[in-house]
């Protein structure tokens, strides 16, 4: 069932308390934007004032008009009507460095970093390791610490992917019947680490689906980790103890 207030908006007709919501709802709107810049500058002069780099910081914003379908009635009396009104865009960034490897060569670039301020301070969970908010200048220094850490795992990274292309390199001259040498990660049982761990290993892996593991150290050394020989594996207790037994008699 239409009600009154739907008719008069679907034949273009307003009533003067129709026109009345509708430019109540647009100064709103026009409060809202211009609420939004003010916060938005004085985020940016909050972090510029603390000490942030240029290039830790970002503030672009654009002002876009939209159109969109708003209900100026209730819930039982419904009045929808299309209005056109400005919405912002953008706003203050706040970069962090991380490791990128997408495209196999490990590389530090910006990432967004979520924050919010208040009463002073500056809240940002993913530096400073918790929701609490801290002093602007605490967070320069965290930002700092945080950058500093990355660089130093950039460096580890890449010496661990350049000694396992060494190693890689010379166990496929060391057996050359091997149908895969790859790394992965191998499942490692612990009690003391919440059940265990991961490992990065290099694969020998052979034809009859034999394989052998190497974990590689800091300095490029190679170490086996663990070796699976299927013929090995399929031997009984009786058929062990026979090769034992054997043994034993020459």
């Amino acid at each position: 069932m239409t009600n009154e207030g739907q008719l008069t908006l679907e034949l273009g007709v307003r009533t003067a308390e129709q026109q009345e919501k509708i430019d109540k709802y647009l100064v709103s709107r026009e409060d809202e934007v211009k609420r939004q810049i003010a916060f938005m500058t004085n985020q940016y002069r909050i972090l510029v004032d603390a000490g942030f780099y240029s290039e830790d910081i970002d503030f672009k914003y654009d002002i876009e008009s939209v159109t969109r379908e708003i209900d100026l009635g209730t819930y039982s009396n419904p009045e929808p009507v299309e209005l056109t009104f400005d919405v912002v865009k953008g706003g203050v960034k706040l970069f962090r460095d991380e490791i990128d490897t997408k495209d196999g060569e490990p590389k530090i670039v910006k990432t967004n970093t979520w924050f919010t301020t208040g009463g002073g301070k500056i809240e940002c969970s993913s530096l400073v390791g918790s929701f609490r908010a801290v002093k602007p200048e605490t967070l320069v220094r965290k930002l700092k610490e945080h950058n500093e850490s990355v660089k130093t795992q950039l460096k580890y990274l890449t010496e661990r992917l350049s000694n396992t292309q060494k190693a890689i390199s010379e166990l496929n001259n060391e057996f050359p019947q091997a149908i895969s040498i790859d790394e992965k990660q191998e499942w490692v049982s612990s009690a003391s680490r919440r059940g265990g761990y991961t490992k990065n290993v290099i694969e020998v892996r052979f034809e009859d689906g034999s394989y052998v593991t190497f974990e590689v150290d800091t300095k490029g050394e190679k170490h086996i980790f663990k070796v699976y020989d299927i013929e090995q594996e399929a031997l009984t207790r009786e058929d062990k103890l026979n090769r034992l037994t054997n043994r034993l008699k020459k």
